[in-house]
C-alpha cells in the first residue's frame, strides 16, 4: 500500500510504480481541522483500520505529530511500515519534525543514502543539492563532465528589478526555445517569500499580465483587490473536505480538495455565481463567489507551499 502526504506526492507515486497510491488524510479517512489548524480530535477516535501487510509512506519530512498518530493507530500488529523522506527538506507545516526525530532516535532500521550513484551524478541538480547540503558551492564549469545533463542553471543577479526581467524572460518565451517547456505545462516559479518585488503576491500580478493578459472575450472576477480570470493558475490554500468534484471522463466523484492542490480556472459563471476549476489529477469543482478566499494564483509560489504538492 502506498501513501503520501500530499494530493500531488501520491499522484507522483502513482505514476513511477503503476500502483494506485493514497494521500493519508484519504487513507485514515482523516476529519476536519478546526480552526487552530489542528486535527479535530474524537474521544473514540483512532484512525481508519489499514489492511496493508507492507505501508510504504513517501515524503515523511512532510508529516506531522498528529498525522503520524493517526497513522501508527491505524495499522494493524504485524504491519511492516517503510518510511521514504529527506529530513534535510523543510519540515511539516503542522508541529514536529517527525522524520528527523525517528532518525536521530536510533530506536528503528534507518538506511541512509548518501552515495550519487552513476545515473544520478549525471544531473546537476542532484550534484548541487549533495554540495549545498555539504556546505559547499554549486558545482563549476571545470568540474562538469560531459555527460552531465544541462537541468541546472545559476544566473548571478543581485538587482530585484534585473531578477524579474530574466523570470518574464524565462517564462515567457527563453525555456521554451531551449526546451519547448510551456510554461503552463512545465514551468513554477517559486520564491522565499510573499512580499516585495519578488514576493509572491507581485510575481503573480505581473505574470498573470505576461501569461494570461486581460481581453474583451476572456472572463473575469474580482475579489477583494485580485482579478481572476479564466485560464490562470491557481492553488488550494486551505484544506475544504466538504467541496464537491467531478472526474467527467471516469464518471468518478467526490468531496475534498486540499493545501497544495493546483489547478486551473476553466470558467466563470456570473449567473450561477461560481468558477469553475479543473485540478491537475482532472477533478472538477465549483468554488462560490463567497469562497475564493481559498484560492490564489499559482504562477508563482513560495517554496514552503511547494513543499505541499
Amino acid at each position: 500500500m502506498l501513501a503520501a502526504p500530499t494530493g500531488r506526492a501520491a499522484k507522483r507515486m502513482t505514476e513511477m510504480t503503476g500502483y494506485e497510491a493514497s494521500t493519508l488524510h484519504r487513507l485514515l479517512e482523516i476529519g476536519k481541522i478546526n480552526e487552530d489548524g489542528l486535527y479535530k480530535q474524537y474521544q473514540d477516535y483512532q484512525g481508519t483500520p489499514i489492511d496493508g501487510d507492507i505501508v510504504i509512506v513517501d515524503e515523511m519530512s512532510m508529516v506531522d505529530m498528529f498525522l503520524m498518530n493517526y497513522l501508527l493507530q491505524s495499522v494493524y500488529l504485524g504491519t511492516k511500515l517503510i518510511l521514504v523522506g529527506d529530513s534535510d527538506q523543510l519540515s511539516s507545516v503542522g508541529p514536529g519534525n517527525v522524520l528527523k526525530d525517528i532518525i536521530e532516535s536510533e530506536k528503528i532500521t534507518t538506511i541512509h543514502l548518501d552515495k550519487i550513484f552513476r545515473q544520478a551524478a549525471k544531473s546537476k541538480i542532484i550534484v548541487n543539492a549533495h554540495r549545498v547540503n555539504e556546505g559547499e558551492g554549486f558545482i563549476s564549469k571545470e568540474e562538469t563532465s560531459e555527460d552531465s545533463k544541462e537541468d541546472f542553471f545559476f544566473i548571478n543577479e543581485i538587482n530585484q528589478e534585473k531578477i524579474l526581467q530574466e523570470v518574464v524572460s524565462l517564462c515567457t518565451g527563453r525555456l521554451k526555445k531551449f526546451g519547448d517547456y510551456d510554461f503552463f505545462e512545465n514551468i513554477q516559479i517559486l520564491t522565499p517569500t510573499k512580499k516585495g518585488i519578488l514576493g509572491t503576491k507581485e510575481l503573480n500580478k505581473v505574470l498573470q499580465n505576461v501569461l494570461n493578459p486581460e481581453n474583451n472575450g476572456k472572463k473575469e472576477k474580482n475579489n477583494k483587490n485580485v482579478t481572476y480570470r479564466v485560464g490562470d493558475r491557481i492553488m488550494q490554500i486551505k484544506n475544504n473536505y466538504d467541496i464537491y468534484w467531478e472526474r467527467y471522463f471516469t464518471k468518478e466523484t467526490g468531496t475534498g480538495v486540499f493545501n497544495g492542490e493546483i489547478g486551473t480556472i476553466t470558467d466563470i459563471d456570473e449567473k450561477e455565481k461560481n468558477i469553475e476549476i479543473k485540478f491537475d489529477d482532472d477533478k472538477i469543482a465549483w468554488y462560490q463567489f463567497q469562497d475564493l478566499d481559498q484560492i490564489e494564483h499559482s504562477y508563482a509560489i513560495t517554496i514552503h507551499k511547494a513543499q505541499r504538492k
